[in-house]
């Protein structure tokens, strides 16, 4: 039978887990396709109310998870082998965890990043609504916007190949 502290810090590492993956994977399969389908002042109104606080979850869930699993890691190596993985297992929960590095670095040096530069785009657009700024700003934004699209697609499929990394090292 398990311990409390390895059941407490599995169920926050799988808990923040599901929030970042569930997050990121609502922005791509629902949120960023509806907003190709709104108008440009409906967009940016959406954006300006909603990418804020979408960027604190992605952040809060990712640092949770990563901060989780590392804990778990050290607690499950030092308790020794009744909760360690075989030695043929733990090399892909190390991979995993390479893997979850690269999409932390994602997501901390492009998708939130790009968010931000965006809001404040639209934020300044809105104060300054003349027809000049808002041929440059469109296409400011639809840059910004198509980035946090691919950051936010990358980071979906790299945290697939990380879960399924991570599920075949413990099970082995």
């Amino acid at each position: 039978m398990a311990d409390a502290v390895f059941i407490v810090l599995l169920l926050l590492h799988v808990g923040s887990i599901v929030a970042w993956m569930g997050g990121a994977t609502l922005f791509v399969s629902v949120l960023a396709p509806s907003l190709r389908r709104m108008s440009p002042a409906s967009r940016g109104e959406f954006m300006l109310s909603v990418l804020p606080s979408y960027m604190r979850f992605i952040g809060g869930s990712s640092i949770a998870a990563a901060i989780a699993g590392l804990v778990l890691y050290a607690y499950i190596v030092q308790a020794g082998p009744p909760l360690a993985p075989s030695s043929s297992g733990l090399i892909y929960i190390q991979v995993g965890a390479v893997v979850t590095l690269i999409i932390l670095l994602i997501a901390f040096g492009v998708l939130i990043p790009t968010g931000r530069k965006l809001v404040g785009l639209l934020r300044q657009s809105q104060k300054q609504a003349t027809p000049a700024v808002d041929t440059a700003t469109s296409a400011q934004v639809a840059s910004l916007q198509k980035r946090l699209g691919m950051a936010a697609r990358l980071g979906v499929l790299l945290l697939a190949v990380t879960f399924i990394l991570m599920i075949v090292g413990a099970s082995i």
